[in-house]
């Protein structure tokens, strides 16, 4: 699995920044966010791996996929009031503006 550069959509929803990002096949542990005042960072990692074992031989298959993309954010938001939730398909990332 390659993830390319999935679409992200950057927009404001009344005291609130919003990041939507379209991304399918993780899990949400896989992903990690890294909020500053002015930016977003979103990390995706998935390895994904597959053991056969037959009788005289055994096999691994292993294959690692990784996205990392920094947005820029429209206004300061406070790096500590986020809220996010990812249904397998769309991470929706929310951010309190600052005063």
């Amino acid at each position: 699995m390659d993830f390319g550069f999935p679409e992200m959509k950057v927009s404001e929803e009344g005291d609130e920044v919003v990041v939507r990002v379209w991304i399918s096949g993780v899990d949400e542990e896989d992903i990690e966010l890294e909020v500053k005042e002015d930016s977003l960072r979103v990390e995706i990692e998935k390895d994904f791996s597959k053991s056969v074992k037959k009788k005289g031989y055994s096999a691994r298959e292993w294959k690692s996929s990784s996205f990392s993309g920094i947005v820029s954010l429209p206004c300061k938001v406070v790096p500590m009031l986020v809220h996010h939730s990812y249904d397998g398909k769309v991470l929706d990332v929310r951010l309190k503006k600052s005063e």
